[in-house]
């Protein structure tokens, strides 16, 4: 998760939610996907998932193909500990762009906290192809195979 200040976060969202009801960004464009997926991606910063989920939820409903609102919903239902839903998103994801190292990267991460580490250094060595000058992949890689002693 990215470090900001969640009085920052908090800040910002003012704009985006709007003090009273109908103000705000939604308000604007209630059918924009965008908008949806930056106050999710805000709720999940101050670790109000139900709210980030369901705002992730409006997003893909308005924009089926939206690969970085799954990816987001993923992310915050491995937050949950809830890994079947965090990979099955990370899996659609992955399907709408098969070429998205963070998404299988976050797929193995869940299968790791799962305890399945055979499909968790599939997805690292899947996302370490693709971003293969990545450090983070490459230690995450080393060490869930160090544990299956390869």
């Amino acid at each position: 998760m990215l470090s900001w200040s969640p009085l920052r976060v908090v800040k910002g969202l003012s704009g985006l939610l709007g003090t009273q009801p109908g103000q705000g960004a939604l308000a604007l464009a209630p059918g924009d996907a965008d908008a949806f997926a930056g106050r999710g991606m805000a709720y999940a910063r101050l670790a109000q998932h139900q709210k980030a989920a369901a705002d992730f939820d409006q997003a893909i409903k308005l924009k089926p193909d939206y690969v970085d609102s799954y990816l987001n919903r993923g992310l915050v239902y491995e937050e949950k500990k809830d890994y079947d839903s965090a990979i099955a998103d990370f899996n659609r994801a992955i399907a709408l762009k098969p070429n998205f190292a963070r998404a299988f990267y976050a797929r193995g991460r869940a299968y790791e906290a799962k305890g399945d580490l055979q499909q968790a250094v599939a997805g690292y060595e899947e996302a370490a192809k693709l971003a293969p000058n990545n450090k983070v992949v490459q230690k995450r890689l080393a060490e869930v195979k160090q544990k299956l002693g390869q």
